[in-house]
């Protein structure tokens, strides 16, 4: 028989779903909330009928239920308590949390691992050989990516700090890097460095040579500031955008060196260009009223596909989660939508008219619904109606710039950020219409606002010193916790799988914040640069991070596990961590993590 979930908890605590209270005899019931309410069951379940169930039914009812509530069945039901260990249940209802897109990326992530690399990051945080053994085996099974992702979750949750061990430095020679990012497989990460009067703008793709470390692969130059450098979703290509009028698109070759395929030319500055979600696709927008769409040919070359039209600068453009439309906004007040047809031409399917400047649109991830932000301090929900056309559905309002704008995964809410010190999140009601949920307030103007991958945290930046994390339940938005920093904070992203947040401060550094079993937050480790840091994001497999500083460095991290369970480690062990890393919580020895 295939292993199951239970007879990995055989070897380890981490699928347990719910801890137990101390002094429960098993004759007691339990009690649990569920949908606002209390209840009470029996482990000795008294329904006649779901003991009669077929097992295949047992799982089709199991299958479709949220994590929450598969978690309290598994400790109230003796009747599917079996169903759910045996089932992988907990495991795949923690991975259906993810978009679809998420889970093909994390999956395509897992794939390419052979079975010493995977119990190598298993090895980062546990020492149990059994389970390791016993996971890496059901790499062939069709449900291993859940498996695995919820288990490398659950230990890293259980880790109550990490140990940052530098991976690989990329020098740009004391020039401020701007930022730094990874491919969606983690071989590579693509860093780009400031300009100065003396040099010139330079993007660096850097990945792993025969003996593992970090060397420089590629240097893409511009003869302008480097506006963005982003990896195609499959990781096989990178676009540059530039203020030199131009966007280059370079290609991986087979023996791992880097190519540039195709210079993409404007009369003007490109402000932004992303790729399509099946990475066949890329988009410019350019301050010479134009964006224009490239496609990759069947022998590799980029040709252009399309050019569409403002009557002024063109901010951004952006592709549909399906690739089939982008839309971009300009200083015309509008935001224009456009459609591949099957012959592959692209045609205009419709505007979105405003009466100020469009400085981001941007589409829901069902193509139902844009948000649009303006010049005006104000941000708009659209709509689309039977007929094709597109009506408001909500406005946002602040009283300053507006810094970020964007839908949640499933689409179901929309946050912003503001210069006003504010953050705003709004929420779709059953009737399809759009009411405020949760308004974030901070001592300073909001840098970002961002969602998890499964929709239910979101965390904040602010100049104000401090990153709030932020839990939905319930369909409430409450404040889950409060992270200090010394300097103004640049950045706070998640991890792929939602439990980890890495920041970037002023204070010259990162630090990485992780969830624990029982769902609060914690600082479990902190990494430091000789300047500002700009930047700081993990890698797909949540192991690594990457760093960007006013130093002119870039730096690489993996994460390790310093000890899963305190009681193992010495006091000196202990007292050596506290002297170099700041806890928080019941371990604090300072004011890392504020009250909430």
């Amino acid at each position: 028989m295939t292993p199951g979930i239970g007879q990995i908890n055989g070897n380890s605590r981490i699928v347990d779903s719910l801890p137990t209270s101390s002094g429960r005899s098993q004759s007691e019931s339990p009690t649990g909330i569920g949908m606002g309410r209390e209840i009470t069951a029996s482990y000795q379940c008294e329904s006649l009928l779901l003991g009669k169930l077929p097992i295949e039914i047992k799982y089709k009812i199991i299958d479709s239920l949220d994590l929450p509530t598969v978690a309290l069945l598994k400790r109230t039901c003796t009747e599917l308590y079996d169903v759910i260990e045996q089932g992988d249940v907990m495991a795949k209802a923690w991975y259906g949390r993810f978009p679809s897109a998420h889970q093909a990326q994390l999956k395509a992530f897992i794939s390419t691992k052979d079975k010493d690399q995977l119990s190598d990051w298993l090895g980062r945080f546990t020492s149990d050989e059994a389970l390791i053994k016993s996971l890496v085996e059901r790499r062939e099974s069709h449900e291993f990516p859940a498996i695995f992702y919820f288990t490398i979750s659950r230990l890293m949750s259980e880790c109550i700090l990490f140990r940052p061990v530098e991976d690989g430095v990329i020098s740009h020679h004391r020039i401020r890097v701007r930022a730094a990012t990874f491919s969606g497989d983690g071989r590579h990460v693509v860093t780009r460095a400031k300009a100065t009067d003396l040099f010139k703008d330079t993007a660096k793709i850097s990945g792993h040579n025969i003996s593992q470390s970090w060397h420089v692969k590629a240097e893409i130059v511009h003869t302008g500031s480097i506006n963005s450098a982003t990896f195609s979703p499959d990781s096989n290509h990178l676009v540059t955008a530039s203020d030199d009028h131009t966007a280059k698109i370079c290609g991986l070759r087979a023996d791992g060196s880097w190519e540039v395929k195709v210079t993409i030319t404007h009369d003007y500055a490109v402000n932004s260009a992303t790729f399509s979600p099946d990475s066949t696709l890329v988009v410019t927008a350019s301050s010479d009223h134009t964006a224009k769409v490239y496609g990759q040919e069947k022998n590799g070359s980029w040709v252009p596909k399309a050019s569409i039209f403002h009557a002024n600068l063109g901010f951004s453009a952006t592709f549909s989660a399906d690739g089939r439309y982008v839309i971009t906004a300009g200083a015309d007040g509008k935001a224009r939508i456009h459609a591949q047809e099957d012959d592959g031409s692209w045609l205009e399917k419709g505007s979105i008219p405003h009466d100020r400047i469009v400085r981001l649109a941007t589409f829901s991830s069902d193509g139902t619904h844009v948000v649009i932000a303006n010049d005006a301090y104000k941000v708009e929900i659209f709509g689309q109606k039977p007929d094709g056309s597109w009506e408001p559905e909500a406005n946002i309002p602040h009283s300053h710039w507006i810094s970020s704008a964007t839908f949640s995964p499933d689409g179901s809410h929309v946050v912003t950020a503001s210069g006003d010190n504010t953050v705003k999140i709004y929420g779709q009601k059953a009737g399809g219409s759009w009411e405020p949920k949760a308004i974030i307030r901070h001592g300073g103007s909001v840098r970002s606002a961002t969602f998890s991958a499964d929709g239910r945290h979101l965390v904040t930046a602010s100049h104000d010193k401090t990153v709030k994390i932020y839990g939905l339940k319930g369909g409430v938005w409450k404040e889950k916790a409060r992270i200090a920093h010394d300097g103004e904070v640049n950045s706070a992203v998640f991890s792929a799988d939602g439990r980890h947040v890495v920041t970037a401060s002023k204070d010259k550094t990162a630090k990485i914040i992780g969830q624990k079993i029982n769902g609060s937050w914690v600082v479990k480790a902190s990494i430091s640069h000789e300047g500002a840091v700009n930047s700081a994001t993990f890698s797909a497999d949540c192991c690594h991070v990457v760093t960007a500083g006013e130093d002119g460095m870039a730096k690489i991290y993996e994460i390790r596990a310093i000890w899963t369970d305190v009681k193992r480690s010495s006091l000196s062990e202990i007292d050596e961590i506290w002297r170099n890393l700041p806890l928080v919580g019941s371990w604090s020895l300072n004011d890392d993590i504020l009250p909430c």
